[in-house]
């Protein structure tokens, strides 16, 4: 299963949704690195009995932004994917 994230930044809070079937899955992080922690926290949680199944659930998280400044310490654009294959029994 492939569930895409799309990012924001806004006010110093990176946020992330997808719309799964039959919910949307929502998460945020003051850095990237804790949103990504986020997402895979959410998706796991939001998919546990298909993990619990085997099933592979890919990740692909998009930022895209629309400034152009180049002192900006924001990234421009960025792509990270990643395969979750199992669910972590007691998380």
């Amino acid at each position: 299963m492939l569930v895409t994230f799309e990012v924001t930044y806004d006010e110093g809070w990176w946020s992330a949704s997808a719309h799964a079937p039959e919910d949307a899955i929502y998460t945020q992080g003051k850095s990237v690195g804790e949103l990504i922690d986020n997402i895979l926290e959410a998706a796991s949680l939001h998919y546990t009995e298909e993990l619990e199944a085997g099933e592979r659930i890919t990740i692909i998280t998009r930022y895209r932004s629309e400034a152009h400044e180049q002192e900006s310490p924001i990234p421009a654009n960025f792509e990270y994917k990643v395969d979750i294959v199992a669910a972590t029994p007691g998380c």
